[in-house]
């Protein structure tokens, strides 16, 4: 058999649906579908065991609460019988070629793990990974580490052959846990960049979004870099992968709306426990890889300068991106779209970047280096991106840096990269990523109505955003753009519907 998918299921409901229907129209012939109910009470598992009975590829299996979804994707692991294993949430789902693209990209690369590229609904992924296909990826060089879920395909001896096991019950980082020990002992990476396989679904409530005991945290924070440890000696590299963590799981968190409104003994007791670790792990040679805004909370916490970090959080809460139009028209059948985007304050003041250093609008007491932007370039981008369902996709770009820290860009809508899409509401949304910040926003602004083209549709929304109405069309019978947009929601391809 030639692929396994386990999915942890755990009081899912009617959310099922989706994700067994996606699992079920794969275009692969030979693959087996392992649902493991980790003690549903909600109906979930009597659903589970009827689709087992109408559908032969279908096997479930029913455990006791565990709290946590390693202890199923361990017991899916010893179930399986493909030789490769996939990994999927129960609310997620999959593109209909998801496996198939998967599995051949793994059997030309000789690969023992294959990262589909995944689609983000109502969750925030790393593009940069997904930008094309990669026979052979460099975990630190390509951004592998931009996403550490287990939503990947691995080959399942070599899981066996290193014992490769996900920590089971109620524990924090559990799958950067597994998945860092399968990067590090991987003979190939590869990567399917031109289909997205896998659309990943922000779920609230769950476990990894409430707020972590601090003690227990760090102590799992620990535990992953022990690994990283036991691969990587002392030095530059080591210091380049403890920066991601560092960056996103210990100073990303002291900015967080959740975290900023939690209580003021919960507060200190992280930040304590944030400088504990930060003192016995994270060396100043870490820093080199931060960006100005995390390398100033860094500095910050490594002095234990408790008032000073906090001020200058608070005084970043609801930063965003502000977006506005410089002018919309039509260059042919393409619709010029340009637009200038800065990162502002809550209050609509822009950040301010005096002589290439960040300038924070609460005093700081750190060193002037720390302040200074590093020379890894900013990328602005823009997204027409589906209203209904968030599918999205990336235009064409020519961007400009200007003086006061802000970004100009001129994007085409192109009708004929668009010839598959369907008749449906678009809208543009900017993002601009540079400096440790990551925002994005609608494009505002827009007071000219220009006509209609082909068939593209320019609206002024009520709030004077502007958004696209595309309008269905015969497609041709070839296109240079199939592949980039045959996954979108409602097209049709060959008589064959895709999903998103």
């Amino acid at each position: 058999m030639k692929v396994s998918v386990i999915i942890p299921v755990y009081n899912t409901g009617e959310d099922i649906s989706r994700c067994a229907e996606s699992v079920l129209a794969q275009t692969m012939d030979d693959y087996e579908v392992i649902f493991v109910d980790d003690g549903s009470s909600d109906g979930t598992e009597k659903r589970l065991d009827e689709l087992a009975a109408e559908h032969d590829r279908i096997q479930v299996i029913h455990l006791p609460p565990s709290g946590g979804p390693g202890g199923p994707r361990n017991a899916g692991i010893d179930a399986a019988r493909g030789e490769y294993v996939y990994f999927l949430d129960d609310d997620d789902w999959l593109g209909e070629e998801a496996l198939e693209r998967m599995h051949a990209m793994a059997l030309r690369n000789d690969a023992d793990i294959v990262i589909g590229k995944m689609v983000g609904h109502g969750r925030r992924v790393p593009r940069l990974m997904f930008r094309t296909d990669r026979d052979r990826a460099d975990v630190l060089e390509d951004n592998l580490l931009g996403i550490l879920t287990p939503h990947k395909l691995f080959r399942r001896s070599f899981l066996a052959r290193h014992g490769i096991r996900f920590p089971e019950g109620p524990v924090r980082l559990e799958d950067h846990r597994f998945v860092l020990r399968a990067y590090f002992n991987a003979g190939t990476i590869s990567v399917v960049g031109d289909y997205p396989c896998c659309h990943w679904v922000k779920r609230p409530g769950s476990y990894s979004r409430a707020l972590p005991e601090p003690a227990h945290y760090h102590a799992m924070l620990r535990e992953v870099l022990d690994i990283v440890d036991e691969h990587v000696p002392p030095g530059p590299v080591r210091d380049r992968y403890y920066a991601h963590w560092y960056r996103g799981k210990l100073l990303k968190r002291f900015g967080e709306n959740g975290f900023l409104d939690a209580p003021a003994d919960y507060r200190r007791a992280y930040y304590d426990e944030a400088v504990r670790l930060t003192g016995e792990r994270f060396g100043a040679g870490v820093d080199e890889w931060l960006p100005a805004r995390f390398r100033v909370r860094s500095e910050l916490l490594r002095a234990d300068r408790h008032d000073e970090l906090f001020d200058l959080v608070r005084a970043e809460r609801d930063m965003r991106l502000d977006a506005v139009l410089d002018g919309v028209r039509w260059r042919g059948d393409r619709l010029a779209v340009r637009f200038t985007a800065r990162f502002v304050y809550a209050d609509g003041e822009p950040l301010a970047f005096p002589d290439g250093r960040w300038d924070p609008r609460v005093p700081v007491g750190a060193r002037p280096e720390a302040f200074a932007l590093d020379d890894r370039p900013w990328r602005l981008d823009l997204y027409i991106r589906r209203r209904g369902d968030s599918a999205d996709l990336p235009l064409a770009i020519s961007t400009e840096h200007l003086s006061d820290g802000a970004m100009a860009g001129e994007a085409l809508v192109d009708t004929r990269a668009l010839p598959w899409l369907p008749d449906d509401v678009w809208d543009l949304f900017a993002r601009i990523d540079g400096g440790g910040w990551t925002y994005e926003r609608r494009l505002r602004g827009y007071a000219e109505q220009v006509p209609a083209r082909g068939r593209l549709e320019p609206y002024r929304t009520v709030n004077g955003n502007l958004s696209v109405r595309v309008h269905a069309a015969k497609a041709p019978s070839k296109s240079p753009f199939r592949r980039a947009v045959r996954w979108l929601p409602g097209a049709r391809l060959g008589g064959r519907r895709t999903r998103a």
